[in-house]
């Protein structure tokens, strides 16, 4: 390293009577001031030059309090200095994590005088120095005056080192009045000496350049808690300085929201998609076997009690008519033949005969009537399109059309099966169907079905709910008509029932993999 000695003063030139200085004191200034940008520059290639080689100790050494010390053990040995010591806050405190000399400290032990001045420098987010320096000659140095007295020091200086706007850690170098005879200085004759405004320039360039360096390690050395616990302390200092008030602001309006999500309940609801049928369904079917003939409805048209809805086919039926009303007078004729002769033995026969024949007949009649399809009462039909159907052959007890109540419905609601639990009868609903958005109808659930429907978002459970209020004969409504409904519960504070849902979910994925 090359030595850094005291910048020389110039001397001023004589002034002369006109209050101008003579053209060879003017050169003799430039001189100096050309003398004095060398220097400079001198020191500022030489700290350079040992902030690359702080550097690379530091970042090669294996955890952060070793490479703070191999950092003042190098800075000791090219500055010529007793001793180099580096304090670094910690949870909010000032602690002196290395010293050259190779002392090794218990947590939180430092010599006093010394943490001290570290701290004074500190406070004062400026470079303080004993003996003073021009720069620091207002500033307040009692704490480094006792430390110089304390340590018969030559001279000490204290450099604050600062990383993302704020001051991190401290450097504090400490130079000898009497050299050491086990140390021998390479700067010989500079024992005596104090530290000069280049050298104080020299030291705070490696401050600078080897506080974001100190920080990573630091940062990157410490464990879980403790990063959480420093930028806990981070938060509270900055909490503490009147300056943040936008911080402030802010916390204190993440905790008002925290605790309204906490104590204050908000309505809680189930959301479930639904689908309107009618409360009663008749199924029309086919009453015998035969052919379709006529259909005069199809699925959406409202129909009246009574009105014929389709026809079968009543040829067959028609012959069997024919065939049973000319049996029934065959049997009437031998019926009046026998009691004309007085003959009660055949009388009695022909009349058991014509019995036969009139119920027989009396059941084909009944199958005719049965061949028109009719609407039992006002309602919908909600399915059986049978007009491509016409002449079609139909089976005995086949399903030709179904119907519901005109103004009687019902309301199937799919809720998962993680919220199925939280239901039961009596509940209040509300139920928005997508083709009547703008109006809400009010639900009273009547049933939860214990049966297990499975969809493809998952397993649901079927909840029956009637209309309500107005909702109940409001125009338009249609079976198969789809929507939302929500289901109110009792109300909860929002965070809890988020925890719950997690705590749940938790304990189904150990259950599933542990």
């Amino acid at each position: 390293m090359t030595v850094v000695t005291k910048r020389p003063e110039p001397v001023l030139p004589p002034i002369t009577p006109g209050g101008q200085p003579p053209a060879a004191s003017l050169d003799a200034d430039r001189g100096a001031d050309a003398s004095s940008s060398a220097v400079r520059q001198a020191v500022d290639a030489d700290a350079q030059l040992a902030l690359l080689a702080g550097l690379r100790a530091g970042l090669a050494a294996p955890d952060w309090q070793t490479s703070a010390a191999e950092v003042v053990a190098d800075i000791c040995h090219r500055l010529g200095c007793l001793r180099v010591s580096m304090g670094w806050i910690v949870a909010g405190e000032l602690r002196v994590i290395a010293l050259s000399d190779g002392v090794v400290l218990e947590e939180g032990a430092a010599i006093p005088e010394l943490q001290q001045a570290m701290l004074e420098a500190l406070h004062q987010h400026a470079t303080l120095t004993w003996p003073p320096t021009a720069r620091c000659a207002s500033r307040i140095t009692l704490a480094h005056q006792s430390l110089f007295k304390a340590q018969g020091l030559a001279g000490v200086v204290s450099v604050p080192m600062a990383h993302g706007g704020r001051v991190v850690g401290v450097l504090n170098c400490e130079r000898s009045v009497v050299s050491d005879p086990l140390r021998p200085s390479p700067h010989k004759g500079q024992e005596r000496a104090a530290f000069s405004a280049d050298e104080v320039h020299w030291v705070s360039i490696l401050a600078e350049g080897l506080a974001p360096m100190m920080a990573m390690r630091h940062r990157l050395g410490r464990s879980w808690w403790e990063r959480t616990r420093a930028t806990f302390f981070a938060l509270i200092r900055r909490l503490k300085d009147p300056t943040e008030r936008g911080l402030r602001w802010s916390v204190g309006a993440g905790a008002a929201a925290l605790l309204a999500g906490l104590l204050v309940p908000v309505p809680y609801h189930v959301t479930a998609s639904a689908r309107l049928e009618g409360a009663v369904q008749r199924v029309l079917s086919a009453s015998e076997d035969g052919f379709l003939r006529e259909v005069h409805v199809r699925p959406g048209d409202l129909v009246k009690a009574g009105q014929v809805l389709a026809e079968l086919s009543d040829d067959d039926l028609q012959n069997a008519r024919r065939a049973r009303v000319a049996d029934l007078a065959q049997q009437e004729n031998a019926f009046a033949e026998a009691f004309a002769r007085g003959d009660r033995a055949q009388a009695a026969t022909a009349q058991t005969k014509v019995a036969e024949s009139r119920a027989q007949l009396a059941l084909v009649e009944q199958q005719l009537a049965r061949v028109k399809l009719v609407a039992p009462f006002d309602g919908v039909v909600i399915q059986g399109d049978l007009r491509q159907q016409l002449g079609a052959p139909v089976k005995r007890g086949e399903t030709l059309l179904t119907l519901a109540p005109g103004l009687d419905w019902r309301v199937v609601l799919e809720v998962d099966e993680s919220e199925v639990s939280e239901l039961q009868s009596g509940q209040i609903a509300g139920l928005r169907l997508a083709a009547m958005p703008g109006q809400v109808i009010s639900l009273l659930l009547e049933r939860v079905t214990p049966v297990a429907k499975p969809t493809a978002d998952g397993v649901r459970y079927e909840v029956e709910a009637v209309p309500t209020g107005a909702g109940a004969g409001l125009a338009g409504l249609r079976p198969g008509l789809q929507g939302v409904a929500q289901i109110e519960l009792e109300a909860r504070p929002l965070l809890q029932r988020w925890a719950l849902h997690a705590w749940q979910w938790l304990r189904m994925l150990a259950w599933t993999w542990f």
